[in-house]
């Protein structure tokens, strides 16, 4: 193809006709140009195209990822409102009697065995972490989505402050307290426990303690529900375009 060109080049110069090479010149450079945008234009096309292919399978796995993290969301703020309402029926409780029926007692054991909760969130962040890692954001075109895929662990760390907070002060007053006074299992048909210990305000004052730790996760602090509506709108924005 270029020896044609050249060819048809030294004939118009040959028998001197030069307007017609200049012609034929600008011509020949027009094919060239186009002949780059073509091909850059087909370069863009499949870098595009594996991008979009890499977006969708890093998009396969967030939503994967974090409909697992919801999961098991759920099921740790399940754990938080049973131990927050098995808190509040022991406060419904006092002031305690000095002798209280054993149906009472009954029901007082088994509430301040579920009180402890105590379980935390712990997310998967394996998709996350692949795309901080190789500082790949950017192929996560919906801004919204990515915005939110970079703030989560700052997001996360927040609300696990909370849940630490309420451990500690399980492991540091609550059950010092309570394995002071009462056996293993709450059975207070087990007459070596410290009865009197009910009608104290200490004891008052530590059911009281963990019920507002308890209250600071799931409402007073407001992580929680960010947690949540986050982890909702980055399930609903990494929906895989062939889902």
């Amino acid at each position: 193809m270029i020896k044609f060109f050249r060819k048809i080049r030294y004939n118009l110069m040959s028998e001197n006709k030069t307007g017609k090479y200049f012609k034929y010149a600008i011509g020949e450079i027009l094919l060239v140009v186009v002949g780059i945008l073509i091909a850059l234009q087909i370069n863009n096309w499949n870098e595009n195209r594996i991008n979009a292919n890499k977006e969708n399978t890093i998009l396969t796995s967030i939503h994967k990822e974090f409909k697992l993290n919801k999961k098991q969301l759920d099921s740790v703020v399940g754990e938080h409102q049973i131990a927050h309402r098995s808190c509040a029926k022991v406060i419904s409780m006092f002031p305690i009697k000095s002798k209280p029926e054993q149906v009472v007692l009954d029901s007082l054991g088994a509430h301040l065995w579920w009180s402890y909760g105590g379980v935390t969130f712990n997310p998967s962040q394996t998709s996350i972490n692949a795309l901080q890692s190789t500082s790949s954001f950017d192929i996560i075109k919906n801004e919204t989505l990515r915005d939110l895929l970079i703030s989560w662990n700052d997001l996360i760390t927040d609300y696990q402050e909370e849940e630490q907070r309420s451990r500690d002060h399980i492991w540091d007053q609550y059950d010092p307290y309570m394995s002071k006074h009462f056996d293993w299992n709450f059975n207070f048909k087990d007459e070596r426990n410290n009865f009197n210990a009910l009608q104290t305000l200490e004891f008052e004052y530590m059911v009281r303690g963990r019920y507002d730790f308890i209250d600071q996760i799931l409402y007073a602090s407001g992580e929680l529900q960010k947690v949540q509506q986050t982890l909702n709108n980055i399930i609903e924005l990494s929906k895989p375009q062939n889902n």
